[in-house]
């Protein structure tokens, strides 16, 4: 039986999972007898820490007594004092109780009061606000880290900036929303404060607009800022306040509605119900948790000012020594910790580990296991991690916290890596250098970088390319530089099995990098958008998991405005070649990059010089079915004499009736030279031995369908040898019979060998992952590669390890796409158009992106490259 598998997994991959078999105060005991200090407080719900001895002794002193803990629809007396007490602490005003059992559901019965008080159903919140995870809070909430389609409600909620008044003003005076509602300190968002101003600005304006004012003081409420809540701390009466968390004293969960008589109904009392709220148990808890927070003259709510005053020492102290890397949001005993490594925005795993909230994890992680202490990210706020105590922490507990977090930092400006990814493969980081030694993030030069506005080139489409990884190799090449040294081969291959395995249980994908392009007439800016997941895995998953990834890659896109999309690696196979991708496009252009992969990998065949032999050799497509071998098979048949078309097992028929008809009409439409002896030669003799004018315009749809029903008479004859056609699915024969070798499948994994090739045969292998195990037996090409307009990289592994200035065909004919500013969608599909495709090549030579040049067969020559 499972209990949110997604999390369990999830933590246990992060090792952040714990097995507490105790806990008291902030301090958890573990198992194995480790003692963990906690700086989470279960989110501001522990507001004493766990099992505070105040609170176990007033909800046991109720349940000995034999007192009811639910009656309804009768309500307990505890309740109504739990009710008057709360009351009476935030002010007068408040005449009206509704008590809940969560955060979440208290904030569905505020917009349900507020909607049914004002007759009006629009929702007005603040961008990266956070009020929960039920319908009405989820669709209040102003992130979508949690939202997907179906599960919030995108017409009747709006979302504004936080702190501006005007827009604010502008869109009350619409007189269509029945609450504002917001966080005076946004939780998940970064624990940002909203200046005191704006709120008093949102209460006057509401209240002339008719609109219901909410403060969602959830998080807030009861002790966390210092205050009793803030809107007491600032003098504001909102119409409601919202309460949760602390109020249930860490032992129950409860959730109480404030709010003053002029926002009340009695229509909401006689339409509104819970079977568990009002309970007197967790009224116990409350009116507990209460009493400890105002006994004393409130002296722990002094003690949280002081310890507040304490933090912003440490955080003073840590931001003047790390101020390109740390920045502090929050007040009193909530504040969210934001670290960003600036130094490594050109390394994909960095930056997308940053970008996404993962770095975030890692170092919740490393605190962990380096330092025994507990605390989790933030939700909203990407690489921010929280520090939200229980509110009786301790000076010592704070300045322990604090030192381990001053290492956190220099180790992220020292660029070590190792150190803070150690604990994800239980490695000792004893075994790394000295953590004072520093180690660049990058060391690769000459990095593509953002181009300035101010470039007088004509400016092209933004752009974007959605990549994984595809392979150990590739992921590994991506790690920065501190753990590529200091980590052995083995320690290599088990932290990128362990990100790849965060990947499969989590696969969202964010920026990897960013950077610009130039061509002698046009330039464009863009991005790599980035998942860990591997081709197996993405593979694997279900289709609907496939649509949701496909889906969040395209969410980053619109994001950043990006005007064109490439869809690179297996992003294309799981959205069959982009069809998937076009209904959720919006105004983006599409493309796989297929057409330039094919064609470069035949651009560099011919680079060899055996084009003169051609019509006497055997060429073998291996994956000829799919986008790229259908147009590598178009070509090759321009030169080659014979080609075999090689499928899955079984699948001859299938292939030969997929590619016939296209190689028949393609023979006698071509613009391109057809050598004697070709293929296209061939096809032509034998079109005109069937009465066809292989010389007449062929534009005629009645014309074009008859050469496809010849095609098809071809094969039913077995003509389609004499032609120089045919299937084998049989690896070992084609790999004994073919002089030269295209492979480009969706496979996924290497699964070819070079044993059974002919000595002097040409192999190129276009797949990512590839296609053939790499031996010292025979040389493999790699296919789609293209010389870029200048001698750049872009990542400081050039995402895939290419040389300086070449890089994938996928690629480059997306950058080339988007500074030729194109309007339609390219190489969309599993059946591109060869014309089209000869188009792109066009296009993409005219930007200076040249297919990969090599000079002799089997040999690696100092300037040239080969896999």
């Amino acid at each position: 039986m499972h209990v949110n598998e997604y999390r369990k997994k999830l933590l246990n991959r992060l090792r952040l999972d714990i097995d507490v078999v105790r806990a008291s105060g902030n301090q958890l005991y573990t198992r194995n007898g480790t003692i963990v200090r906690d700086y989470l407080a279960q989110y501001g719900a522990l507001p004493f820490g766990h099992n505070p001895p105040f609170a176990i002794a007033a909800v046991t002193d109720y349940l000995n007594a034999e007192q009811p803990v639910f009656m309804q629809p009768n309500i307990h007396r505890d309740a109504i004092a739990l009710a008057t007490k709360l009351g009476s602490a935030v002010g007068p005003g408040y005449t009206r109780c509704v008590f809940t059992n969560s955060g979440a559901e208290t904030v569905e019965a505020a917009i349900k009061l507020a909607r049914m008080r004002t007759g009006r159903k629009h929702i007005l919140s603040v961008v990266r606000g956070f009020h929960g995870k039920t319908y009405a809070a989820l669709s209040a909430s102003g992130s979508r880290r949690f939202k997907t389609e179906h599960i919030h409600d995108a017409e009747a909620y709006t979302h504004i900036s936080m702190d501006d008044a005007a827009t604010l003003e502008r869109e009350l005076s619409s007189g269509r929303y029945a609450a504002f509602i917001i966080e005076p300190v946004q939780g998940e968002g970064g624990m940002c404060v909203v200046d005191a101003a704006y709120l008093r600005a949102a209460v006057e304006l509401c209240a002339h607009a008719g609109t219901m004012s909410i403060f969602d003081e959830i998080q807030t409420g009861l002790g966390r800022t210092g205050h009793l809540c803030v809107a007491t701390q600032y003098t504001l009466k909102p119409d409601m306040l919202l309460f949760s968390k602390a109020l249930g004293a860490g032992v129950i969960p409860i959730g109480a509605l404030l709010c003053r008589e002029t926002a009340y109904t009695a229509e909401f009392d006689r339409k509104h119900s819970s079977t568990f709220a009002n309970n007197g148990l967790a009224a116990t808890a409350g009116m507990a948790v209460l009493n400890k927070l105002l006994m004393d003259d409130s002296c722990a709510l002094r003690h949280v000012q002081d310890m507040g005053r304490l933090v912003d020492k440490h955080l003073e102290r840590i931001t003047a020594d790390f101020p390109a890397h740390f920045t502090a949001q929050g007040v009193g005993l909530m504040r969210g910790l934001e670290l960003r490594d600036p130094a490594a925005t050109a390394n994909l795993t960095v930056n997308f580990c940053q970008n996404s909230g993962a770095l975030a994890y890692v170092i919740c992680g490393y605190l962990l296991h380096r330092h025994n202490m507990f605390t989790m990210p933030l939700m909203s706020q990407p690489c921010s991690i929280r520090f939200e105590p229980p509110l009786n922490v301790t000076e010592e507990d704070i300045d322990h916290f604090f030192h381990a977090f001053t290492e956190v930092c220099n180790l992220l400006k020292n660029g070590r890596y190792d150190i803070l990814f150690s604990h994800l493969i239980e490695k000792n980081p004893v075994s790394c250098p000295p953590p004072e030694l520093c180690f660049p993030v990058s060391e690769l030069p000459d990095l593509a970088k953002t181009i300035d506005a101010g470039c007088t080139l004509n400016k092209g489409k933004k752009f974007a390319f959605l990549i994984h990884g595809t392979s150990m190799t590739d992921n590994i090449r991506s790690f920065p530089y501190a753990i590529r040294a200091n980590y052995s081969q083995d320690e290599l291959n088990a932290l990128c099995q362990q990100i790849m395995g965060i990947a499969a249980i989590d696969f969202a994908p964010d920026i990897g990098v960013e950077f610009g392009v130039k061509s002698a007439t046009s330039y464009a800016n863009g991005m790599l958008i980035f998942t860990p997941l591997g081709p197996e895995e993405m593979l694997a998953l279900p289709r609907h998991e496939k649509i949701n990834l496909l889906k969040q890659y395209l969410d980053i896109a619109h994001q950043e405005g990006v005007e064109i999309v490439g869809l690179g690696a297996y992003t294309s196979v799981i959205s069959r070649g982009g069809e998937m991708v076009l209904p959720i496009a919006g105004d983006a252009i599409i493309t796989t990059g297929n057409s330039l992969t094919a064609l470069s990998t035949v651009e560099s065949i011919k680079s060899l010089g055996q084009q003169a032999r051609a019509p006497q050799q055997i060429a073998a497509v291996i994956g000829a079915r799919g986008s790229v071998g259908k147009v590598v098979v178009m070509a090759l048949a321009h030169s080659y004499g014979r080609i075999i078309l090689v499928g899955r097992k079984g699948g001859e028929s299938d292939v030969l009736h997929a590619i016939m008809p296209s190689l028949f009409q393609l023979a006698v439409q071509t613009d391109d030279q057809v050598l004697p002896g070709s293929v296209f030669y061939k096809i032509r003799h034998w079109l005109a031995a069937h009465g066809l004018n292989v010389q007449a315009p062929l534009h005629d749809a009645d014309i074009k369908q008859r050469i496809a029903a010849l095609a098809l008479e071809a094969l039913a004859a077995g003509e389609n040898i004499q032609c120089g056609v045919w299937a084998d699915c049989d690896h070992d024969t084609v790999l004994k019979s073919a002089d030269c070798i295209i492979s480009a499948t969706s496979e996924g994994k290497p699964f070819l060998g070079t044993l059974n090739l002919k000595p002097n045969a040409i192999v190129f292998d276009a797949a990512r992952p590839f296609d053939f195990h790499r031996d010292s037996l025979h040389h493999i090409y790699e296919g789609g590669l293209v010389s870029q307009p200048g001698q750049v990289n872009y990542s400081d592994c050039n995402m895939v390890g290419t040389p300086s200035g070449v890089n994938l065909a996928c690629l480059s004919e997306t950058l080339a796409l988007a500074l030729d500013r194109v309007e339609t969608h390219q190489s969309v599909g599993q059946n591109i158009d060869y014309q089209s495709a000869r188009k792109i090549l066009k296009i993409a030579r005219q930007h200076g992106f040249e297919p990969m040049q090599y000079k002799t067969a089997g040999t690696n020559l100092e300037g040239q490259y080969a896999a």
